[in-house]
């Protein structure tokens, strides 16, 4: 089984396109650069964005040449329990703080960017509050809490529990105006907003490193986070010293965009939305049959009692070889197998699967060399070949794997009718292929 999650470790032959990413900030040289990862669900966006990471953490530094920190956002991970904007703004300025104290200097402005992402932090929950009442909506957050309280109390509804409530909330509200809900005077939203701007680039400064804002799954969120991300991301857009790479699927970008500016039908304005934001687009690259044989083979050795010195040089020489398949080279069994001596039998018959079974994950409609969907195809292959073992049962591979693939891609209801010919059959055999297997019979 292999976990589906993103890896530092380059199955897909990425890295030729996460080193051109990497030296895409580097050549920046302190001039803000904002850049876009492209692709479906599951095609490796994540594992670009980890490969992205390693290469400029991997670089050597020349004199004079500015550090990287680095930041990483999920938005999907905050979606339904925090404001996706506040929620990096706050992240982004402790991300400063925590370098700052690390550092010993720069420590008050980042001290002070922190303020002032709590300010606007709290300037939205009153404003959330205030538009809540104002259209008839439930109000969120301590206003609502207080709205709520004094409603009860016109309704009569006061108990012993509305009193402890009451206190409850008056500890909250004077604990929240001595902090979040204390603005300075003299202050707006438009002012503190560029002061939040202006603060956060002297702090880069003054520390004297580049931010890399590292966003992803930006595709797994509903419409209103991915909006709210990327209207915190323009926010810190354009500003000396940073870097922003964001994954996200264009097409969920798309829709987001049109479900935020509802009734508006231009497909001209969607684009130009996410295309302002977006200075350098790159997509990541489909994968051909070659690519895809090599990543099935390379999940099998992941998998393979292998020594981890021996799985590590045999990935190297697959991706080396990848990367000359355009002059004709070629990833497969007898290729793999120069790369070390005495590799376990079991092991070369998986290679064997990985020769069958590329061209059907190439080219078989709902995984088009989707790598994600690769590795739970197999996941799926893997189990029903051990429950077949466990109960005795003589199944060839390759038979059930194009079953499974009827079964996920197929007609449903052809494949129901398959499954409930089987299981009316005593020998397991449909008799419609009895017939056939008759027919084949008696004209050998």
């Amino acid at each position: 089984m292999w976990p589906d999650n993103e890896t530092e470790r380059d199955f897909l032959n990425f890295s030729g396109v996460a080193d051109t990413v990497a030296e895409i900030i580097v050549q920046a040289r302190g001039r803000p650069i904002s850049i876009g990862v492209s692709g479906a669900w599951g095609i490796g966006k994540s594992s670009m964005i980890k490969l992205t990471r390693a290469s400029l953490t991997q670089r050597p530094r020349k004199q004079g040449d500015r550090e990287f920190i680095f930041v990483e956002f999920n938005a999907w991970l905050y979606q339904g329990y925090d404001d996706a904007r506040a929620a990096l703004m706050d992240v982004i300025a402790s991300k400063l703080e925590t370098e700052a104290a690390s550092r010993e200097k720069a420590l008050d402005k980042a001290k002070s960017l922190l303020k002032r992402v709590n300010w606007l932090r709290a300037a939205k929950l009153v404003g959330g509050s205030a538009l809540a009442l104002s259209l008839g909506l439930p109000p969120v957050g301590l206003i609502g809490e207080v709205v709520g309280l004094g409603q009860r109390a016109l309704s009569h509804h006061s108990d012993g529990k509305f009193v402890h409530d009451v206190e409850a909330t008056a500890g909250d509200v004077a604990s929240a105006g001595k902090g979040l809900l204390k603005p300075r005077e003299e202050t707006s939203p438009p002012k503190e907003i560029q002061a939040l701007r202006t603060t956060f680039e002297e702090t880069l400064d003054e520390l004297g490193v580049t931010l890399v804002v590292l966003i992803d799954d930006l595709d797994r969120c509903l419409p209103e986070t991915t909006i709210s991300t990327l209207e915190a991301v323009r926010l810190f857009l354009f500003l000396k010293n940073t870097a922003f790479v964001i994954a996200a699927d264009n097409d969920m970008i798309k829709h987001a965009v049109r479900r935020h500016f509802e009734g508006v039908n231009d497909d001209l304005l969607v684009t130009n939305y996410f295309d302002k934001l977006i200075q350098v687009p790159i997509r990541v690259p489909p994968l051909g049959t070659q690519e895809v044989r090599a990543y099935m083979m390379l999940l099998f050795i992941e998998n393979s009692g292998l020594e981890e010195l021996v799985k590590e040089k045999m990935r190297i020489g697959i991706c080396g070889q990848l990367r000359q398949t355009w002059l004709g080279k070629r990833v497969d069994r007898s290729f793999v197998q120069t790369l070390h001596e005495n590799i376990p039998d079991e092991l070369i018959a998986k290679f064997d699967t990985a020769e069958r079974l590329s061209p059907l994950m190439t080219t078989a409609s709902g995984i088009r060399g989707n790598p994600r969907l690769i590795k739970r195809f197999l996941n799926a292959l893997a189990i029903r070949m051990t429950i077949s073992n466990a109960q005795g049962v003589g199944v060839d591979e390759a038979v059930l794997a194009k079953l499974l693939l009827f079964e996920r891609l197929g007609n449903s209801k052809a494949y129901a009718e398959l499954m409930a010919s089987v299981s009316s059959s005593d020998s397991g055999t449909p008799a419609f292929l009895r017939a056939c297997l008759r027919s084949r019979k008696t004209a050998g």
